[in-house]
């Protein structure tokens, strides 16, 4: 019998843990609001959008043209090592989605798009130049810093990519 009793005891003390576990557990819900993302997310999203997409534009005059590796190879590797450099800001739960960039237009073939795919590198570079410092005023004074020396490395890529151009 006291084993009987025993399981009884076992399984009324489980039943009753039941409710009350249930009232004491709301889940996540139960740590409160989630905290919103601090300005810097938003201005690192965009950073990042506008590398991707510098890095997919690189990546189709090199498709287009394999002989361009030698100049624009490094400048790729450049943007790889500033895609990285933003990312490793970016702090937030793994399954957070990247966004994808727009597709970079296709690069013109021949000579003559030999020359209209290093005038488009040289805007697209200018135009990130831009837009990085567009969001200075957003950013951390540390965020900052980083997105004024990647605006002044893309700064230096437009102006190279124009003395190429010239030079061909």
């Amino acid at each position: 019998m006291r084993a009987d009793l025993g399981r009884r005891s076992v399984l009324a003390a489980a039943g009753a843990a039941v409710p009350l576990l249930a009232a004491g557990c709301k889940g996540v819900g139960g740590l409160g609001a989630l905290p919103r993302p601090q300005p810097d997310v938003a201005v690192l999203r965009g950073a990042i959008s506008t590398e991707q997409l510098l890095i997919a534009r690189y990546r189709s005059a090199l498709a287009a043209d394999p002989g361009l590796r030698g100049p624009l190879g490094p400048v790729l590797g450049q943007h790889l090592a500033h895609l990285a450099a933003l990312r490793s800001r970016l702090i937030g739960p793994a399954a957070t989605p990247r966004p994808r960039p727009p597709s970079p237009p296709p690069p013109a073939a021949g000579p003559a798009g030999l020359a209209g795919t290093l005038a488009g590198l040289a805007a697209a570079e200018q135009a990130a130049a831009g837009a990085l410092v567009s969001r200075l005023a957003a950013a951390s004074p540390s965020l900052a810093q980083l997105l004024a020396s990647i605006s002044a490395s893309e700064a230096s890529h437009a102006a190279l990519l124009r003395m190429h151009r010239s030079a061909r």
